[in-house]
């Protein structure tokens, strides 16, 4: 999993995740990711347009990261996934929460 910074203002952080979010992906980027959105108080959206594959753990480390940034007063959108991971968000009961 990697993380490229596609905006980044007071008023939105845009990201761009690619590769796989499975056991061995998620440890290290998730903490790359909650570092990123610490530092912002922001409405997150979060580009899934590269993303490969979705493992329990990475729809843990979105689910933490969204109750983090609605916290703040925000939400947290994924946009762009592909049919076979939007049909998981859809199957999990997030497609609401998270698309």
């Amino acid at each position: 999993m990697t993380i490229e910074i596609l905006h980044s203002d007071k008023a939105l952080l845009k990201l761009a995740f690619s590769g796989k979010l499975d056991a061995n992906t998620v440890a290290n980027g998730s903490m790359e990711f909650f570092a990123l959105l610490n530092k912002r108080k922001s409405p997150v959206i979060v580009d899934f347009s590269e993303v490969t594959f979705l493992s329990s753990l990475g729809i843990r480390m979105l689910l933490t990261a969204s109750k983090e940034v609605k916290e703040q007063g925000h939400a947290l959108k994924i946009e762009h996934p592909s049919p076979e991971i939007e049909k998981i968000f859809h199957t999990a009961g997030l497609a609401d929460l998270l698309l």
